[in-house]
């Protein structure tokens, strides 16, 4: 069996995680950097912990394929959320791209769903 990561990977990803743990303690890391910090770390142990999971699947293309699935319906339950709440907004114009994108979604995951390609 071969490692997961080579260990001058594990040693970078350990050095990352101290210094940042350091820059917390002492008051210097940006508190407006906190959330997407926060999300990166989460976003990348959903990914490595699917990954991992996927490794040990007889079919890893389906267990990741799911993982996405499940990845992108939490997203758009939050933003559905954060627009409900007000964060989201006509001040985001990214939003007109991600209607777009949204629409064609549905319109794909409809058709897919009743067995048209």
């Amino acid at each position: 069996m071969t490692d997961i990561a080579p260990e001058s990977t594990i040693r970078t990803i350990r050095a990352t995680v101290q210094s940042i743990e350091t820059k917390l303690r002492h008051g210097n890391f940006p508190e407006h950097g906190l959330d997407d910090l926060k999300a990166a770390i989460d976003d990348a142990r959903l990914r490595l912990w699917a990954v991992m999971s996927a490794a040990d699947s007889p079919t890893p293309a389906d267990v990741l394929l799911r993982f996405r699935l499940r990845r992108a319906t939490e997203i758009c339950r939050a933003i559905a959320a954060d627009i409900e709440a007000g964060t989201l907004g006509a001040h985001q114009r990214e939003l007109l791209e991600l209607r777009e994108a949204a629409q064609t979604m549905v319109d794909r995951v409809t058709a897919g769903i009743r067995g048209a390609t």
